[in-house]
């Protein structure tokens, strides 16, 4: 990580999760900042710019997902990455409803090492997004445009990781089977997928300087 390594609230409210991720990461040279309360974890992030969130799903009182939601309402935090970690299965719903506030998704119980791949394999991808939104900057592309193909970029991974670890079922409606559900849900992850991949196709026919 050099002189200046990377700096990662992690917020989860099982010790055992926290404390394992916290050793993980720094014993590969990630500065962490773990934080038990949903509501500390946000206040951080509104006084302290952070590369990185990592968000347990399955909290009390208040779960990841409101607390993605709340993260999402200011400026540090609609523009953070945030990678969801959970021992659960993710639901195709929540993929749908959540998939473009994500930068990705790690599954718990995990092996140190394979922990830190993950986590590097992420800053591989998109440190060389950010410096090319910035080269961008310089050249003349207005912020608002270099920060939607940051978002757009890590909106596609997200959705598309996702998917990995769904769980291969659907609470249907009487009107439909279980496999129906799961097929009109499927449906809408590849519309919303294909609504991002020309967005981001669109920024580079404009703006040839995005490349990556």
């Amino acid at each position: 990580m050099g002189k200046n390594p990377k700096k990662i609230l992690i917020i989860d409210d099982e010790a055992v999760f926290r404390e394992a991720m916290t050793r993980a990461l720094t014993s590969c040279g990630y500065r962490c900042v773990p934080e038990e309360d949903p509501a500390k974890g946000i206040m951080r992030l509104k006084r302290e710019p952070y590369d990185l969130v990592l968000l347990d799903i399955m909290m009390d009182p208040v779960d990841g997902w409101d607390t993605l939601a709340h993260l999402r309402t200011f400026s540090n935090g609609r523009e953070t990455p945030v990678i969801m970690a959970s021992a659960k299965k993710l639901n195709i719903d929540e993929v749908i409803r959540y998939g473009e506030y994500l930068a990705g998704f790690v599954e718990k119980p995990f092996v140190d090492t394979e922990f830190c791949d993950a986590i590097d394999e992420f800053f591989d991808w998109y440190d060389p997004l950010i410096a090319n939104a910035n080269a961008a900057r310089l050249q003349g592309v207005s912020p608002d445009i270099c920060t939607s193909w940051i978002r757009v970029g890590r909106q596609i991974k997200a959705i598309t990781q996702m998917l990995e670890y769904v769980n291969p079922s659907c609470i249907p409606d009487e009107s439909m089977s279980e496999d129906e559900c799961m097929d009109r849900r499927m449906a809408q992850v590849r519309e919303i997928l294909e609504r991002k991949r020309r967005e981001r196709d669109n920024i580079k026919i404009l703006y040839p300087v995005f490349s990556i």
